[in-house]
């Protein structure tokens, strides 16, 4: 007989094309019998998954790709034509098994979210355009000076920033620290710096 790892969680799950990460907070929106099914599961279980899907509709449920363990921290059933659902992302998975079509379950197993080990210079290129776009962009997000030193978490708010495409994201997602999606945010924050320099 085969032991249930602990960590593994059997939850009711939200496609999104908004890839938030952890250590973040969004908004959900949706309508019709099964999201509705969905959020009730949830409320009830205390936590649901988040799948990332592309601009096609092609969602990350492969075995092992990164899943996000999400609260509901408030919905907002009445207001408006669609369910508004606020969630909060504390930490991520891997899917254990691909889901199918009749279920509105996915099996997934929580491992621990990138160590806080590495740290960023406060004139680092990423910290300082993060604190740009937060500032023109007139963002409610919550930051504190630490955040913006966090490799791990200027990292995840890139990646919920910049459209790259899911298979990347994915990839980047899945290394054990976030040294290689810092190599490769800063490549594509430099290109776009050049790109803009030789518009002007």
């Amino acid at each position: 007989m085969h032991s249930v790892s602990p960590n593994q969680l059997t939850l009711p799950y939200i496609q999104t094309t908004d890839h938030l990460m952890p250590m973040g907070q969004g908004q959900l929106r949706g309508s019709g019998y099964l999201f509705t099914q969905t959020i009730a599961d949830g409320l009830r279980a205390g936590s649901l998954w988040i799948v990332m899907v592309d601009g096609f509709g092609k969602p990350a449920n492969a075995h092992g790709d990164i899943i996000m363990l999400a609260t509901i921290t408030e919905v907002d059933w009445l207001s408006e034509a669609e369910i508004k659902l606020d969630i909060a992302i504390h930490q991520w998975g891997a899917l254990a098994l691909e889901p199918h079509h009749s279920t509105t379950y996915l099996q997934g197993e929580i491992y621990p979210i990138w160590h806080d080990d590495i740290q960023l210079d406060n004139d680092d290129i990423l910290t300082t355009r993060l604190s740009q776009w937060l500032a023109e962009s007139g963002s409610r997000m919550q930051v504190t000076a630490t955040s913006l030193t966090s490799a791990r978490w200027v990292c995840w708010r890139w990646l919920e920033l910049l459209p790259l495409s899911l298979t990347t994201k994915q990839r980047l997602l899945k290394h054990s620290s976030p040294q290689v999606c810092i190599r490769y945010l800063k490549k594509i924050i430099r290109r776009s710096d050049l790109i803009t320099s030789l518009l002007r």
